[in-house]
């Protein structure tokens, strides 16, 4: 094997590796909730949109997306009605 050819292979090899970690660390980051400041959270229904029939609503008072215990009766900006949520 020539080389060049090892070089090149450790040098691919190299930024697969890199290229892991960076796909890693955006995972970790999309797993990081936001605070209830960044959310815009309230504790309060903005019109008929609440927490209690969002989609990332987790009962009995967790969201997928925002820090800390939230009021089902809340609302933040990242608010996804459920389907044939009333």
């Amino acid at each position: 094997m020539s080389r060049s050819a090892l070089s090149r292979r450790r040098v691919l090899g190299l930024l697969a590796v890199a290229g892991g970690a960076s796909l890693a660390g955006r995972a970790m980051a999309q797993n990081a909730k936001a605070s209830q400041a960044e959310a815009l959270y309230q504790g309060t229904p903005k019109g008929q949109q609440r927490c209690d029939i969002c989609l990332n609503f987790e009962a009995p008072d967790q969201c997928r997306f925002v820090e800390g215990p939230i009021s089902p009766k809340g609302w933040c900006q990242f608010f996804a009605a459920r389907e044939n949520a009333h």
